[in-house]
């Protein structure tokens, strides 16, 4: 009898461009009124290219945003996506650093530079680091799931399941979060879970790309659906 292949590794991904629309309220609030924030229309096109994979043509309008506001955020953090993707990484740390000039807690710049810097720093001091941003800030997403990395780098997976499942929670249309989560669950040997988890993964990355390779979450989709 043939062993069953292993389980993947996680993928230790630097953060996807944010678009920061505002959100919709259907009642109203009582409270001081403030205008919304507005999303910059290159941002906008730029966010829009990158998920349908034009690297070139989000880059242009990122930068055209850069040019009439230098330092719009959204914008920063999509060049830095995009340099990362395309081997950049020296680009993508420098816009990382700038942003965290501005915001020392800025979420997404801060697991950025702990994805890019991963191989160089102490496991648990990162962890260290992530729980005390996360204690400042318990809803951003994006550093549980750097959390979730750091853990399954231990190769503590239990605990690395329950921070890629809170990622995931929050933002169940990011495709990589999905993945992470399976590749969780897939080395706690839960296969039913972890099948579920692969094939949203690879439903979503369709649709809005990933960072993870598709073909080999597909053939892990087959093997486990065997």
């Amino acid at each position: 009898m043939t062993p069953p292949k292993p389980a993947p590794a996680p993928r230790v991904l630097t953060p996807a461009p944010v678009q920061l629309v505002p959100r919709q309220i259907e009642q109203p609030v009582l409270a001081p009124t403030r205008a919304p924030p507005q999303v910059h229309p290159k941002v906008d096109s730029a966010y829009s290219a990158y998920q349908a994979g034009d690297l070139a043509a989000a880059r242009a309008d990122y930068q055209d945003a850069l040019r009439e506001d230098a330092g719009n955020r959204d914008a920063l953090l999509g060049l830095a996506a995009i340099d990362v993707r395309t081997g950049r990484f020296e680009a993508a740390e420098a816009a990382y650093l700038r942003l965290l000039q501005t915001d020392p807690n800025d979420s997404h710049a801060q697991a950025g530079l702990i994805a890019l810097r991963g191989g160089r720093l102490d496991p648990l001091a990162t962890e260290s680091r992530v729980k005390t941003l996360l204690a400042a800030d318990p809803g951003a997403n994006v550093l549980h799931f750097t959390l979730g990395n750091q853990l399954a780098q231990q190769g503590r997976w239990a605990e690395a399941q329950r921070a890629y499942f809170k990622a995931y929670t929050a933002e169940p249309d990011n495709a990589d979060f999905a993945y992470n989560l399976a590749v969780s669950l897939d080395h706690l040997r839960q296969t039913k879970p972890a099948l579920e988890y692969y094939r949203r993964a690879v439903s979503l990355a369709e649709k809005r790309g990933a960072g993870f390779d598709l073909e080999a979450a597909r053939a892990r989709v087959a093997q486990l659906g065997n």
